[in-house]
């Protein structure tokens, strides 16, 4: 299980995933929330990532 907290539009959010529906990609994690539906957050507006299992998150740009 994973948890991101982020910055929202008008307030903090808290979203609980499966860890294979939370990645992260170049400058923003991407949330995987059923069928093709995903939510991308700029790293910027991310307070905290937990994840039981971190599969792969490389920041290949540092």
């Amino acid at each position: 299980m994973a948890t991101i907290v982020y910055q929202g539009a008008d307030e903090m959010v808290t979203e609980h995933v499966d860890d294979e529906d939370l990645n992260y990609r170049e400058d923003h994690w991407q949330i995987h929330q059923g069928n093709d539906n995903y939510v991308y957050v700029p790293r910027e507006r991310v307070y905290t990532v937990t994840m039981t299992d971190p599969h792969s998150i490389l920041d290949e740009g540092r």
